[in-house]
This record gives structure tokens, sequence and C-alpha cells, in this order.
């Protein structure tokens, strides 16, 4: 019987699209902006690498780091139309920012490693080569054997 990869986490379609992390990377450089205008900014990034972005999720994400205490909001009223919730960044959304950062720069050099040993198995494929060099201090990365 034929495994369905179509629906395997492999196929990369139930994988996350970081949303918390880059919705807070988004009110880092863009205080004071309304949920649509952080769509548009993130799907600017994301499309390109041909991933899309779930409205709905979104603003979810933002009621949870609302909740949270990484952001506040405020209603913004001074346009015409309906009012709109504008998102800004507080001290432990900074702080929750920096530790995503140590957090993906760790996944990131297990992913490195990941690939390393991906092409002895995979020795004609085309794996990325990524150079995790500036990730540590010192310059080097530890290399291990099987």
């Amino acid at each position: 019987m034929p495994v369905p990869f179509e629906d395997c986490p492999c196929s990369g379609k139930s994988m996350s699209n970081l949303a918390a992390p880059w919705i807070l990377l988004t009110l880092f450089h863009h205080e004071g902006v309304h949920g649509y205008e952080i769509t548009r900014i993130i799907r600017q990034r994301i499309e390109s690498l041909g991933l899309g972005l779930n409205m709905t999720g979104l603003y979810r994400h933002l009621n949870h780091l609302e909740k949270r205490g990484m952001l506040l909001s405020e209603w913004d009223t001074s346009q015409k139309g309906p009012a709109r919730k504008k998102y800004f960044l507080t001290d432990a959304g900074r702080e929750c920012l920096w530790r995503w950062m140590q957090t993906l720069t760790t996944q990131m050099t297990l992913i490195g490693e990941l690939f390393d040993h991906a092409r002895g198995v995979f020795p004609e494929s085309r794996l990325p080569r990524i150079d995790l060099s500036e990730l540590h201090p010192g310059g080097g990365r530890k290399s291990g054997s099987d």
C-alpha cells in the first residue's frame, strides 16, 4: 500500500511559517501598524518562497501574543471607515523576539548538521550548503562523526 506522502509532514504542508517571530520582527521595524499591514509586510517576505499566509491565523497569533503581553493594541478611529487595531511591541515582546532568534539559530545549526550528514546518503543531490560559521563564537562549528 503506498504511503500518502502528500499529507506527510515531510511535504512541508504542515510546517509552521513561524508567524510569531515574523509578527514580532515586523512590529520591531514598523510600530503601530494594523493587522492588514502586518500581513502585507510579511507576505512580501515569504511569497517569494512559494509560501502563503493565512490572515485568520495571523489575527489569532496577534491576539495570542497580546494576551501574553508581547504586544499592546489600540483602536485607530482617525481614518474613514471601520476602526482598526494598531499593534505595538512591548519590552516583553522584544525579549521574546530575541529568544526566538536564539532558538532559530540553534535550529539552523541542527539543520546544517542534518544536511552535512544527508550529503553522504544522497551524494549526487544538490543539497544546500549552509555557512554556519557566523553563528558560533570563534567562527567555527564543532564537527562530529556519525
